[in-house]
Parts: structure tokens; sequence; C-alpha cells
């Protein structure tokens, strides 16, 4: 094979996402890079994932990351394309994204220039140098494509929970959404986001998007750590149970990731391992207030509970602890560890005009489905060469196809990408 160097810059590196790339480097003495510039401090990354350089993955090559946050690479600046000169990257994974989804009704322009504009121009920059861009989408593309999928009477879809959630829980959607499917998102949020899709695409039919849903991890603020903490705190919790989607664990998109690019660095040539639009998510679907049952159950087994009621959401949203308080709450807050979870804590589903009634401001509409249907690149991921594979841990890709229940359990647990040594 002939030796070579590969260059990846991840942009928008203080994210979850970006710090699940950095925290999931395939280490094994084949594999890891000559060099790693981190551009970014080093209090924003895991806990004990020390960066050393060891051999390179080929003899001759290597890999060198440059992992920038937006202080360090501002992607909706003038001069956007003389620093991605300055860089030189061979692949480029887009992870910076403006993504407050109740924020950009108020400030599209802001939400356009980050989402749409500025995929667009990195498009446009990987045309010209031959490079290769991935970059990270939104299920929130979607509106309503299978039309009001809990009926008109959300009453007696919430009044079926004892305990276990009935099957209308769902909804009535009668399968996970495709790449095919019309997107007509709901929200400037996710107006944003489809433009940039489109826009880069445009520019740049080589490049890679990859739609997500609902992602979370140790990092960050996020959907698992926001209701650890407040199982703790909150004698009563009230989650919207008429929204479903599927739950992903940031990690697993990021070694799903890492293989697409230890294939792009083994290819004799540099050009895309996938190009086009592809769904990557766990298995399986729930909704917000499922997806909590789940939190503490896997939690705290016996000192949570979940049952029906009719009164009026309570808001969720608190000020966001600091980063490493989060980090925090990942590592106590599992069932090796467990967190004094409020005795009797009871979680309650409640439709989404109910909560949005209190929130006293405005909120963005949301889709009531938007589970993603991963099967297209999972079959893509299978035809790939099968020689690249020996240059992964051999669990490696275990968590990347399971359900969005085991993905769960493997981030509560402690293990994953933390447990690669």
């Amino acid at each position: 094979m002939k030796a070579k160097t590969t260059r990846i810059l991840i942009t928008g590196a203080h994210g979850q996402l970006g710090q699940a790339l950095l925290a999931n480097l395939p280490w094994l003495p084949e594999f890891s890079p000559s060099r790693l510039r981190m551009e970014i401090p080093e209090a924003s990354l895991v806990s004990g994932s020390a960066v050393k350089p060891r051999s390179a993955i080929a003899p001759g090559s290597a890999i060198e990351i440059v992992a920038l946050g937006h202080q360090q690479l501002d992607l909706t600046s003038a001069d956007l394309p003389e620093r991605l000169s300055e860089i030189n990257a061979d692949v480029i994974i887009n992870c910076a994204a403006y993504n407050a989804v109740d924020a950009a009704e108020q400030d599209m322009a802001a939400a356009m220039a980050l989402n749409a504009e500025a995929p667009e121009r990195l498009a446009i920059w990987c045309r010209q140098q031959g490079a290769w861009l991935i970059h990270i989408s939104s299920d929130y593309v979607f509106g309503n494509v299978f039309g009001n999928v809990f009926g008109n009477d959300l009453g007696s879809v919430f009044g079926n929970v004892s305990g276990n959630a009935s099957a209308n829980m769902l909804g009535n959607a009668p399968r996970a959404l495709t790449e095919s499917d019309v997107c007509e998102p709901l929200s400037l949020y996710g107006q944003s986001k489809l433009a940039g899709e489109q826009r880069l695409l445009k520019a740049n039919p080589g490049a890679l998007v990859l739609r997500t849903s609902w992602l979370y991890s140790r990092f960050g603020s996020n959907f698992v750590l926001t209701m650890g903490r407040l199982l703790t705190e909150r004698p009563e919790l009230k989650v919207v149970a008429d929204q479903v989607g599927t739950p992903t664990w940031a990690e697993a998109l990021a070694r799903l990731i890492w293989q697409l690019l230890i294939w792009f660095h083994l290819k004799p040539e540099k050009s895309a391992v996938l190009s086009g639009c592809f769904h990557y998510a766990a298995t399986g679907q729930c909704s917000w207030y499922l997806f909590t049952q789940e939190i503490a159950e896997q939690i705290a087994k016996p000192q949570c509970n979940s049952a029906p009621s009719s009164q009026a959401a309570v808001p969720l949203q608190t000020a966001s602890p600091s980063q490493a308080a989060l980090q925090s709450q990942a590592t106590l807050h599992s069932p090796a560890n467990p967190a004094p979870i409020t005795p009797g804590c009871r979680i309650t589903p409640v439709s989404t005009a109910e909560y949005g009634a209190l929130l006293n401001r405005a909120q963005a509409p949301r889709p009531a489905y938007s589970a993603l249907d991963s099967s297209a690149l999972k079959d893509a991921m299978a035809a790939m060469p099968s020689a690249f594979r020996c240059y992964l841990p051999k669990d490696y890709p275990s968590p990347i196809w399971l359900s969005w229940q085991a993905q769960l359990a493997l981030m509560l647990s402690g293990l994953g990408a933390s447990s690669l040594g």
C-alpha cells in the first residue's frame, strides 16, 4: 500500500460528538496518529483519555487529527477558505451546528449562517481541494410525515399506562423514516438543517450527510444527564409523551465515523467512502416519556416508578450545570454507582401542548414522529472491504447497531469507549 498521511479536521470539537470522536480513537499499536494537534482546552476532553502518539497504521503512513472549537475556527468568518487551506485537511468532519431549537425561531440568521451557509462553504472548499466532507444533520428536517400519529384523544393514550407502556404510547406510524421520505421541517431550526444538507450536496455531491437523532453522551448538556440529575432532585417529573424518535449514543456514532475514516485512510486513493445522505440512529423507538422511564429503571429500578396523570406539565428547563458537573453526574448516576433518586419519584406523561403551556416562552414545533431507519447505511457498511477491520479492536463496532436501550446501558454503566483503555 502506498504510504501516505491523512489529516482529519474535526470542527465543533467542544460539542458532544466532537468530544465523543476524540474519546473513541481506536488506540492500537497499529493505529493511532503520529501527530495529534489538540487546539481545544484539555479540560474539555474526557478525563483520562490521554493522547499519545504511537506507530502509524501502515509503514510510512500516519493519521493527523486537528480538533478545533468555535474559538479556534469560526465557520461563519469571511476568511474561512483561507483557514481551511492553512489546515489542508484530507477529511473534514463537521460537528459544528446551531442547535438551540427554540432560539432559532428568533434568530434565523444565526441558525442559517452556521447550519446552512457554513456547510456549503465547507463543501465548496472540499470539492476544490479533493477532500472528503462528513456533515452531521438532524431528524428535525422531517415534519409530521405520517400526519397525527397519536390521534386527537391523547388522554386515552396516556390513560392506558400502568407501569409499562402500551403499544399506542408509540403512536401509529407505520415504519421508521428513510432517506427517501419527504422533508418538511416544522421549525426554523429544522429548515436551517435541511437547507444545509441541500446546499452542501448541491455544491459537493461527493460529500456525506449523516442524519442522526436525540444524541446523548457523557459530555456536555443532554437529556440523559439532565434526567439523571432531576431524578435525584424532584419527587415528580412530567415528560412529553407525544413525540417519538430514537435516542442515539454519540459514542456509537463516533465509532461508526472512525470506521469510515479508517477505510478512507486505507484506500489507495483519497476519495469518498460514501456519499449522499444516510440515516444513523440506534434501533427501536420511544417517546421522551418512555426514554425517561428507561433511564430511571436502569439507574435505580426500585426507587422510581411511573404513572399516568392528567395534570399540566411542569417546565423542565433548568440552568445548565457546568460541563465538569455533568460529566461527574454521568459517572455517579450508573448502576454500578447509583445516585440517591428521590424516593417514590413519579414520572408522568404529558402532551407537548401541556408542556408548552407552562414554559412562558415561545417553543419551536417538533415532529411528532422522527424515528430513523438506518438500514441503508448498515447495508453500505456491510459492503466495506473486510481487510480494514483488522485495524480495529475486536469489540469496537459492537455498540453501533444496538437498540437504544442497550446503548443507554453501555453509557450508564461506563462501558463502551472508556472500557477500551
